[in-house]
């Protein structure tokens, strides 16, 4: 089958549990060598000119009695039930439909002329039924459902593009132990890994492997403060040179002690946080960066078409900022196109006694749902809705808890315990050595030195608002 002159980038994005579930439902599915066939329903997102990501938000393996013929060599479905996908899922929810099927054996499978003929017939059927949607992705695997290849067709039914396979939290090569073939999972081999740069060194001991990976790697920081300055410039200094920086506060003197680097001069300057932010990626890499800045809050960047699929198409999100609302649209940015989430925070309080007790939170949520920051109570709802609130009001909450121009109180060496830790995270990701599939929600307690760990089963939320939106299978 012919490939398209298109050179538009095209990928296929399942989070790791429901690829874990759509797995399992298909080896189940499977009597003795039969072939079986499953199906995911996606969102379509334009990332770029040239890239397009596809995110299921629904999956369906049939049962035996859904099919008219099913053996090692081949199968078919009842057209009864392929108009009921065709009715739930296409017609109602206009939704990109997956064809995922397996081949018999265990080597690497390859589209067969039956597949072909039968898949371009499918996809011109669905263009003379959806005249704008509902393009045909298919998908092969091997019988035990570890090596895939996935093509897109055209709406002519006559060439197809390849499309790259993701069911990681990154998505990077390498991450959670998957083997070193590019940057999805059906990607050919890579060209043998260069030299690592001198100034990373002392960090030989991970591989220079993750060296690479790391290089590659862009994050989108939202909040450029006292915590994600200090992310920022720890993160840059292991190796991650692309970022796209949010934040529409300028520096004022009360941030210089804890913003490393920060002068003066610039809070007399009244630079923007972003732009100083800048100024720290740039001093560690003159050249080999990319730094976006965008001075602006979230809720109003999002506002820009642009800079909205800016943020998507990084690999992770950090939210980093001092209030609850900016944290919520993070949140809600981050499951609509199902971008990895870290979410930092810090809170600091003197009790009766006098003696001060600290804490910081480190919070990563299962990619796609399962819970989120809001039914875990991470993000207070109510607060939220008073930071958006008109600034009449916002004073009055503001005078229930903290005295009028004074910010929730911070110190630099609680932010520094924050941000580290969270570099260590994303280290263990991007290396395979930490496992955030199920979420991860880590707090600090000073002064009694405790690392409290949530168990993430405790934070699940079926019926969550947000996060549970999902199309039913």
């Amino acid at each position: 089958m012919n490939s398209s002159q298109k050179t538009c980038q095209h990928s296929l994005h399942v989070s790791p549990a429901m690829w874990q579930q759509f797995r399992q439902a298909m080896l189940q599915a499977r009597d003795d060598r039969e072939e079986v066939i499953g199906f995911f329903f996606c969102d379509r997102h334009q990332i770029s000119q040239r890239s397009i990501r596809y995110i299921p938000k629904a999956w369906v393996v049939p049962s035996p009695d859904c099919y008219e013929y099913q053996s090692a060599s081949g199968l078919v479905l009842k057209q009864d039930f392929h108009r009921y996908l065709i009715n739930t899922y296409l017609r109602q929810h206009r939704f990109h439909i997956v064809h995922v099927h397996t081949h018999s054996g265990r080597e690497s499978p390859c589209f067969s002329s039956i597949d072909d003929r039968h898949e371009s017939e499918y996809a011109r059927f669905l263009s003379s039924r959806f005249k704008t949607t509902s393009r045909l992705i298919s998908g092969v695997f091997d019988e035990r459902l570890q090596q895939p290849k996935f093509r897109i067709w055209n709406r002519r039914g006559n060439a197809v593009d390849r499309v790259n396979f993701c069911s990681t939290w990154l998505g990077l090569p390498g991450e959670n132990a998957i083997p070193k073939t590019g940057r999805f999972e059906n990607s050919p081999p890579e060209i043998e890994t260069p030299e690592i740069e001198e100034m990373f060194a002392r960090q030989r001991l991970f591989g220079e492997g993750l060296q690479q990976q790391l290089g590659e790697l862009s994050v989108a920081l939202i909040g450029c403060g006292g915590i994600g300055a200090i992310f920022a410039e720890m993160l840059g200094r292991l190796g991650v040179k692309q970022w796209t920086l949010v934040d529409g506060d300028r520096i004022e003197t009360v941030n210089l002690n804890r913003m490393p680097a920060a002068t003066p001069k610039m809070a007399a300057g009244r630079w923007h946080k972003v732009q100083y932010v800048k100024s720290l990626i740039k001093r560690i890499y003159a050249t080999g960066s990319r730094v976006k800045a965008i001075p602006a809050t979230l809720e109003d960047a999002l506002q820009d078409p642009a800079t909205r699929r800016e943020i998507a198409a990084a690999d992770l999100i950090v939210v980093a900022t001092d209030n609850h609302r900016s944290r919520q649209i993070a949140q809600e940015f981050a499951l609509e196109y199902m971008r990895p989430l870290l979410c930092l925070g810090t809170h600091l309080e003197v009790k009766p006694d006098g003696i001060p007790r600290a804490y910081c939170r480190i919070t990563v949520p299962p990619l796609g749902g399962g819970w989120c920051l809001m039914c875990g109570n991470i993000i207070n709802l109510q607060r939220a809705a008073l930071e958006s609130a008109p600034p009449e009001l916002d004073g009055l909450a503001r005078r229930a808890g903290y005295l009028d121009g004074v910010g929730d109180p911070s110190v630099f060496w609680l932010n520094g315990i924050c941000a580290s830790t969270a570099v260590g995270i994303v280290q263990g990701i991007v290396g395979g050595f930490l496992s955030v599939d199920a979420g991860l929600d880590w707090i600090y307690d000073f002064p009694h030195s405790n690392w409290l760990k949530t168990n993430p089963e405790y934070l699940a939320t079926p019926d969550c608002y947000f996060c549970s939106a999902e199309v039913g299978v």
